[in-house]
């Protein structure tokens, strides 16, 4: 009975210690309540931004036409991150740096604008890895927008280069291409000339010779350095297998293509002359009593049947 009795008392006793406890607690906690003193609301990264660096926050603010305030704070770090980069890459003010960059792309033809942008979409990834950030805040996101932007102001410059073709451009077309037949593939490689001709800021009529007179620089004429014709024709096919798909061309019909073409005739000349001057030394016994092979991409030895392609 005894302990009964005791543990009601220090039942008791706890219920009134238990309720001293919640008193003395409410007691303190209204003394040190937020609401008695005040706390400062903290300020967030972009406040700091521009109470250390006002010019620049509203010149940052102004280049990419956003309201800084409603982002969240990683975002207007990484933004302004990547506008300093920029501005270093560009060498020049954050304010002139769209002005700048659109002097830039105002230098390539209209035409080329949207190759421009899915070259720079596929960099933007890059960037982002490189630099740990979101790809919406990279610099390739800033010049998407910006190239977008100039494209739409300067409407459709895709409506010369995809224009019905003249006779008289047809005609050029074939003198250029006297290998091709089809006339949808001469269609396609009056697409790629006109882009050509719009890049180069030639008649389509010389950019043949246009194209040549440069490679004929660069390679010098002599056989020594004959290696570079080759070693610059399958680079460019190449390219021109990459660009196709884009553009929805026959890699062959494409302007890479057709400058594979150009090359591939002038190799042949260059062939000739080669053995029709001897200069062509055979690279297994040393003869230079040489021949063409029936296809005339290569070399061959009357003395050992050798067959070579060059240097």
């Amino acid at each position: 009975m005894i302990w009964f009795i005791l543990a009601i008392v220090f039942f008791v006793i706890a219920i009134k210690l238990h309720k001293s406890a919640d008193n003395t607690e409410r007691k303190y906690s209204n003394i040190s309540s937020p609401t008695s003193i005040p706390r400062m609301p903290q300020k967030t990264y972009w406040e700091e931004y521009k109470e250390s660096n006002p010019t620049k926050a509203l010149e940052i603010e102004k280049l990419l036409n956003i309201d800084f305030s409603k982002l969240l704070e990683n975002d207007v770090k990484e933004k302004i991150a990547s506008v300093d980069r920029f501005s270093k890459g560009l060498k020049c003010d954050i304010a002139q740096i769209k002005a700048n960059y659109i002097a830039e792309i105002r230098k390539y033809p209209a035409e080329l604008i949207p190759q421009i942008i899915e070259s720079t979409s596929k960099e933007q990834a890059k960037e982002a890895s490189q630099f740990h950030i979101d790809q919406r805040n990279t610099m390739c996101a800033m010049m998407i927008t910006w190239l977008k932007e100039h494209h739409k102001e300067l409407g459709n410059p895709d409506a010369k280069i995809n224009a019905p073709s003249t006779e008289d451009e047809m005609k050029i077309v074939k003198a250029l291409n006297p290998h091709t037949k089809d006339t949808m593939d001469l269609q396609e490689r009056l697409k790629s000339l006109r882009e050509m001709s719009s890049l180069f800021k030639r008649p389509i009529s010389e950019l043949r010779e246009y194209y040549l007179t440069d490679v004929k620089k660069r390679y010098g004429g002599t056989y020594e350095n004959f290696h570079y014709l080759p070693d610059a024709y399958l680079y460019m096919k190449g390219k021109a297998n990459e660009l196709a798909p884009r553009v929805g061309l026959k890699a062959e019909n494409t302007s890479y293509g057709i400058m594979c073409d150009w090359l591939s005739d002038f190799m042949a000349e260059e062939r000739q002359r080669y053995v029709d001057t001897k200069q062509v030394k055979c690279t297994m016994c040393g003869s230079y009593d040489i021949k063409l092979n029936f296809f005339k991409d290569s070399f061959v030895c009357n003395s050992c049947n050798h067959e070579f392609s060059g240097i």
